[in-house]
């Protein structure tokens, strides 16, 4: 009898540690924290307005991250998906169509003035 109560609480653990111990609640908020940070990263490094769909996926138990799938705005074809670390909030990747990444702003030119003569 002992033997199947260790073994029923080990399935049991085992089974947890599988599919994530956090509630469907916990999920929703980390997913709501994550949407405007998301938001504002795509505009600072893409320059782009995009939506986030409710399709979203956690890899949790293997890892803390969250990926958040979406499109920019005015163009359902420019689609991506960015992941995010929702214990840190650091994003950790985003790839995607051509559309999107295609406007990825490097570093070194971020807030950097246009040398080019604007009325050219």
């Amino acid at each position: 009898m002992l033997k199947i109560i260790k073994i029923t609480s080990l399935c049991t653990l085992v089974l947890l540690l599988l599919t994530g111990c956090m509630s469907k609640s916990q999920q929703k908020a980390i997913y709501y924290k994550a949407v405007p940070l998301g938001q504002q990263y795509m505009k600072d490094n893409f320059n782009a307005d995009v939506i986030f769909s409710d399709n979203y996926k956690f890899l949790d138990p293997m890892s803390s991250d969250i990926i958040l799938y979406g499109h920019m705005v005015g163009d359902e074809d420019a689609t991506f998906s960015i992941i995010i670390n929702h214990e840190t909030f650091k994003v950790n990747d985003v790839g995607g169509s051509s559309k999107v990444m295609d406007r990825y702003i490097k570093p070194d030119q971020k807030n950097k003035p246009s040398t080019e003569d604007p009325k050219k």
